[in-house]
């Protein structure tokens, strides 16, 4: 297989700048393309090799058109829009080379009531649940049961659409929520009612195509905004990996009863699957069960996984593309990885006034940034700052490396999530301590985050 030097990324959010760090860690890789812009992809080694597109993710056309524009053999869709629009699928078609699962199978993640018709006729363990597109019948079911309840928009929300009720009275405001208000459109106009899972979250994350999967070290996110899961659910905001509580038998029967009758289920249906795919679980004290699908990597969940796997990524995702998986793709680094989220003032309730961010040079100065290596190969960065919610004052539309740019343009918080700052130790303690340490240099008016990601209790 010949090696993609040319790559386009369609995204970019955190999760897009955590594969974005990947591939230029490859000194084969001619020419990164990212769209829209994100400022956080990093290229010490070699300036030059990143560029900027203003093309919408949901711009299938235009995405495509870019693509053969600027000769890419080979492109990373990392948003869920997009994949459920189907722009695996057209670019394919225009014979792009193309790293995501058709629209068929990204049903799984752009519909839940796809999802849990599809455990269900395979044999997946998840939540008891009902489905409901009237709010009477739905208010009537609440009333008929008792304790917390799960309520979740059957379509995309931008992982906003669960709530997570503990009494049938805030079920009740929920589902009027939902149903009612219709404060997430269409995407609200089915709901799943759910029983309440209770146990450790452990996320799965697994690269899959031509029929076989390879499963990457498990992680644990922390949804709720706040110390201690107080607050409201938010996309994340933080992540450890790998989790302990991720045990040898717990992989094990994740792999025996979760993903191989998923492999088996895609068979069966018919279903194409070329990409990653994020598996949320509950470890639940009867064993463990699915949460939700996502058809790409879960941020960010990302940005905590991928700095612990050494590939060949341009190859491997190439490899991937063409409908084929390697043994052995993937090398598991030692040590763990501890990803922090700074947020905006309003999140996850709304919109905040843009920010400057403050601090970055100060990381910078302190070498955490810097690339490393070991013989030939190049390591990610002690910490690394995957941005997400970030503009940038004077935006050139092309650039090379921004922590080496003379001009003295503002990173401004501008987004929900901001920023997700990664750092790696050699165990989850000292990962977690210089996490939290270069926290401390970085600051932004209005800036949020938990102090507890990584404590174990």
């Amino acid at each position: 297989m010949d090696y993609p030097k040319r790559i386009l990324i369609v995204g970019n959010g955190g999760r897009e700048n955590a594969i974005g760090n990947a591939l230029l860690l490859s000194e084969q890789l001619e020419g990164l393309w990212i769209t829209p812009a994100n400022w956080g992809l990093v290229d010490h080694h070699a300036f030059g090799r990143v560029h900027t597109l203003a093309v919408k993710p949901t711009d299938l056309a235009g995405i495509v058109n870019a693509a053969l524009e600027i000769a890419a053999e080979l492109v990373v869709v990392g948003p869920e829009d997009p994949l459920c629009a189907g722009l695996a699928d057209r670019l394919r078609e225009a014979g792009i080379p193309a790293v995501g699962p058709g629209a068929d199978a990204a049903q799984l993640e752009g519909s839940k009531r796809f999802a849990k018709q599809f455990m269900a006729r395979h044999g997946i363990p998840t939540a008891e649940f009902a489905e409901f597109s009237e709010l009477d019948a739905l208010l009537t079911y609440i009333a008929s049961g008792e304790g917390p309840l799960v309520l979740k928009a059957d379509g995309l929300a931008a992982g906003k659409g669960v709530i997570v009720a503990a009494n049938r009275a805030e079920a009740a405001e929920g589902a009027r929520v939902l149903l009612e208000e219709k404060r997430f459109g269409a995407a609200g106009s089915t709901v799943l009612a759910e029983e309440c899972l209770f146990g450790r979250e452990i996320s799965f994350t697994v690269l899959i195509s031509g029929g076989r999967a390879e499963v990457l070290p498990p992680s644990s996110d922390y949804k709720r905004l706040q110390d201690d899961d107080f607050g409201p659910n938010t996309g994340g905001m933080g992540n450890i990996c790998p989790t302990p509580w991720a045990t040898d038998e717990v992989i094990v029967e994740f792999s025996r009863d979760i993903l191989a009758p998923f492999m088996r289920g895609l068979r069966a249906d018919g279903l194409d699957y070329r990409g990653f795919l994020f598996v949320g679980t509950m470890l639940t004290e009867s064993g463990l069960k699915v949460i939700e699908f996502n058809t790409r990597f879960g941020d960010p969940e990302a940005e905590v996984v991928i700095p612990l796997c050494s590939a060949d990524w341009p190859l491997l995702l190439a490899h991937m593309a063409a409908g084929e998986l390697p043994q052995d793709a993937v090398v598991l680094r030692d040590g763990a990885c501890v990803a922090v989220v700074l947020a905006s003032g309003n999140y996850p309730y709304g919109k905040s006034e843009p920010a400057a961010i403050s601090g970055i040079e100060r990381l910078q100065g302190q070498g955490l940034l810097e690339l490393r290596r070991d013989g030939d190969a190049v390591l990610p960065p002690q910490v690394s700052l995957h941005f997400a919610g970030v503009s940038r004052e004077g935006d050139p539309g092309v650039y090379e490396n921004h922590f080496s740019k003379s001009d003295d343009s503002a990173f401004l918080a501008s987004g929900g999530r901001v920023l997700a700052l990664s750092a790696m130790g050699a165990d989850l303690s000292a990962a977690r301590r210089l996490a939290y340490e270069a926290v401390g240099n970085l600051h932004f008016e209005g800036m949020q985050f938990r102090t507890d990601i990584g404590k174990l209790r």
